[in-house]
This record gives C-alpha cells, sequence and structure tokens, in this order.
C-alpha cells in the first residue's frame, strides 16, 4: 500500500516538521491525523480535493492514501469554473475542504463516478489544449516508481528544507515535490498565494530553505528580483518549460554554488521522465538529460521511422511509470498508448550518450510560472461577448526568456483598453494577455482555419 510505504517513511523522522504561515505539524502528527480523516471517508470511491491551504490539500491526499479512495486533486488558483469542470468530469462521491479552516468532508447526492477496471490512487486532471478536463489516471504502483527513481537522483536530504509553492493540483509537485520530500525526511514549507517573487524570495531567505523547484519563467524572475547576496538555497529544481540560455544563464549567475536540476515530465508519466545532473546544467543547460532507471524511451519520425542520434521525433516513453489511462476515456488512451509506450506529444532528439534534448511541445499549450494556460479556453470566454469577431491567443518568450500571453482580435472596438476591460471582466488573472493586438482580420489556412503559429 502506498500510505504504508509513506507511513513508514515518516516516521523514521517523526519530529521533522510541515509550515504553513504560523501553522505547523510534525510528521508524527500528520500521520495520526491522515489515519483519522481516513475514517471518515472509508468506502468511498472517489474524493475531489479542494482546499484554500496546500498544506491542507496535501494532508487530505494522504488521507485518501490511507483509506483507499482515489483522490483528485483540484487547486483554487486556476479559478472556480475550471474545479467546476473537472468536478463535473470526474463526479466524486465527496469533496474535501478546508473552508471551515480543519478538512471536512462534503457528501455530493447523486455521484457519477464509475469505479475503473484498475484502481487509481490519483487522477490528475490536464487539458491539453481545448482546456476541457482530460483525468489522468495514476496508480499506487506508478507513484511509488517515479518516487524511487527521484529519490534516487535527488540528492537532498532531512537536513534540508523545502519551500513549496505551486499547487498540489501538479503532479510534478505531488509526486516530485510533496512525497519526494516525505520520504527523505526533509523540513517541508508551504505557500499557497499567488506567485509573488519577492514574498518567495524572502520566505527563501527567513526560513532558511534550501531546495526549490520551479519554472524557468519562475526562477527567472526571481533572480532578477534577488538583491542579497547570500542565499541559504543549495539546490534547485528546474520543471515545467523549455529551458533558453538566457534564463539558464541569469539563474546561475544569480543563485551560484546551487545544484541545479533541469528534469522533463508529464502528467501522464507520473510526471517524471528525465533529469540533467547538477554538474552538466552549466554546459547542457538545453539538455533535460537522461532517463530515470525505470523509463525507456524512443523518438519516431513523421514517417514512423525510429529517429537516429541528432534526429527530431516525437518522443514516447515506456515504464512502470506511465499512467493507467485516461478516467472514462478508452479512445484517447488507446491513441496514447500503443503497446505500452506512452507517446508525449513532445518533440526531441537524443544523442549517442541518450541524452535527451526536447524541442518544444507538440501543442499550443502555455506555461507561465508554473501555471497551464490553455489559449482555447481564453478565446472561447472572450466570444461570449458579441463585440468579438475572431480571437487568436498564444505564448511567446521575450529575450531574456518570459513566456508572455500575446493575442490578436478582431472585433468592435474603438480601443485596446476596450479589450483589456474585456480581458479582467471575463477572465481570471493569469489568463489576461500582456500584448493585445486589434486587427482587421486574421490568417486562415485553406479549410479556413484561423492560423495560430
Amino acid at each position: 500500500m502506498m500510505w504504508e510505504y509513506i507511513k513508514t517513511e515518516m516516521m523514521k523522522r517523526p519530529n521533522q516538521t510541515v509550515w504553513e504561515g504560523d501553522a505547523c505539524m510534525t510528521y508524527e502528527q500528520i500521520v495520526v491525523y491522515a489515519e483519522l480523516f481516513a475514517n471518515k471517508i472509508k468506502g468511498e470511491k472517489c474524493c475531489a480535493i479542494l482546499c484554500g491551504s496546500e498544506m491542507t490539500g496535501a494532508i487530505a491526499i494522504l488521507s485518501c492514501f490511507a483509506a483507499g479512495v482515489t483522490a483528485v486533486p483540484l487547486s483554487l488558483r486556476y479559478g472556480v469554473n475550471h474545479c467546476q469542470k473537472i468536478i463535473e468530469t470526474i463526479g466524486p462521491s465527496a469533496i474535501i475542504t478546508d473552508s471551515n479552516g480543519m478538512l471536512q468532508v462534503m457528501y455530493v447526492s447523486r455521484p457519477k463516478y464509475s469505479e475503473p477496471t484498475y484502481h487509481p490512487a490519483v487522477i490528475m486532471c490536464t487539458s491539453g489544449t481545448t482546456g476541457m478536463p482530460k483525468g489522468v489516471m495514476l496508480s499506487e504502483r506508478n507513484l511509488f516508481t517515479n518516487i524511487r527513481d527521484i529519490t534516487d537522483y535527488f540528492k537532498v536530504s532531512e537536513k534540508d528544507s523545502i519551500l513549496i509553492s505551486r499547487p498540489i493540483y501538479h503532479s510534478a509537485v505531488l509526486t516530485g515535490e510533496w512525497l519526494t520530500s516525505l520520504v527523505k525526511g526533509l523540513k517541508i514549507r508551504f505557500y499557497s498565494d499567488e506567485f509573488n517573487p519577492q514574498k518567495i524570495l524572502d520566505l527563501i531567505i527567513n526560513n532558511n530553505i534550501t531546495v526549490f523547484c520551479g519554472t524557468p519563467t519562475m526562477l527567472g524572475i526571481m533572480a532578477r528580483f534577488k538583491k542579497q547576496k547570500c542565499c541559504p538555497l543549495t539546490s534547485i529544481c528546474i520543471s515545467g518549460e523549455c529551458l533558453d540560455k538566457n534564463t539558464a544563464e541569469l539563474i546561475l549567475g544569480n543563485f551560484p554554488n546551487v545544484n541545479i536540476y533541469y528534469v522533463y515530465g508529464l502528467t501522464e508519466a507520473g510526471p517524471r521522465v528525465s533529469y540533467l545532473p547538477p554538474n552538466m546544467f552549466r554546459g547542457y543547460y538545453d539538455c533535460v538529460g537522461y532517463p530515470l532507471k525505470s523509463v525507456s524511451i524512443r523518438l519516431i519520425k513523421k514517417d514512423g521511422t525510429y529517429a537516429k542520434p541528432g534526429e527530431e521525433g516525437i518522443l514516447w516513453i515506456k515504464g512502470d511509470n506511465v499512467m493507467l489511462g485516461y478516467y472514462n476515456n478508452d479512445a484517447l488512451t488507446k491513441n496514447i498508448i500503443k503497446n505500452g509506450w506512452l507517446c508525449t506529444g513532445d518533440i526531441g532528439t537524443v544523442d549517442d550518450r541518450l541524452m535527451l534534448r526536447i524541442k518544444g511541445r507538440n501543442d499550443d499549450l502555455i506555461i507561465r510560472a508554473g501555471m497551464n494556460i490553455y489559449p482555447q479556453e481564453i478565446e472561447n470566454a472572450l466570444k461570449t461577448d458579441k463585440r468579438v469577431k475572431e480571437v487568436v491567443v498564444y505564448g511567446e518568450k521575450d529575450k531574456i526568456g518570459i513566456v508572455h500571453i500575446k493575442m490578436k482580435i478582431v472585433g468592435n472596438f474603438s480601443s485596446v483598453s476596450e479589450v483589456k476591460t474585456l480581458c479582467k471582466n471575463k477572465l481570471p488573472a493569469f489568463q489576461i494577455p500582456t500584448f493585445i493586438e486589434l486587427v482587421d482580420t486574421l490568417p486562415k489556412n485553406g479549410s479556413g482555419k484561423i492560423i495560430r503559429r
């Protein structure tokens, strides 16, 4: 059982602590609390977790493990509508919240959740470019395999302290930060507010944080905000986006003498697929390194043949970390998993040493400061206003590696400021475009589809 494994590792260091703000619990207290709360949800098939505090949400996931209940993490940082879509898609039998400051269960009167053939420990929802939830079912074996591989190369210990600033809704945070930190015995501190580089840097310095994980965009912005010469960080893990030279050099220059791990993965893989050792980061910042011990990889070209070293191809992976499938969507599962091999949808290359480089995503997903942004969601929201005729949204990096949301729009507007007002009324803050351009028409292909790239 996943819970027995996590519990055993936690109880090796019962007095280690987990913090959020002034709230603190020891590992032992969390174990006791998680098992007590598990008694309240035993017998449920599936529980969504909707907590304002990332710490209480993370503990709720442990309770689900202890009760043998499938957990569906949600994040209020993505907005109420996003959470509602996931709840409607999965149909959990109960929702765990912390609305009164402590964990409580809200039961759903007519749940539509259908138990899959193989029990998933968690269903992590990812939306791709359409913005419609896809429930990635990860088994206990998937999670255990990934945790084991991560703890094997991630050289941190109980002497370290990690700051978890991204939503537990992300598999990279759930597996790569929360569960891995518990197994390795780290002191853990959560930050549940919106991304604020100065606040995060202050937390790192004031709480002697030695480990931090984030996207290139997040770390690049933090590097520019960093004023203090001394910083307690000793390990940084970069994931979630392709890294460019300027951002890599910026991070290296502002966080010297820090072990920097550059890693790659996707939710469907639990999530970790490969890692670049810190001693290689300076020379290979554009490389996501070597596959994990349990992962096999291959690259397939457009013509269906295997790519040779240096040739581009779509990355396929295989291993015990590969998901069970998509919840209630056998057709999509069969389309992406063939004979045990998972199609990542990412374009990459490998060299003679099997070092992997990712050229880019094979879709239009925008990732900024650790948040997934779906162009079609933005476009569809704006199109509910009758003044909007056509709109296209896309991501673009500037010279220093910051990802900006850009938008071209056709409609009955007298100025860009009118469009900005529309965006503020229709969109959550993290989806509002940085650059807006009013145009007369948008380029289209032969079938009349707007050309996004």
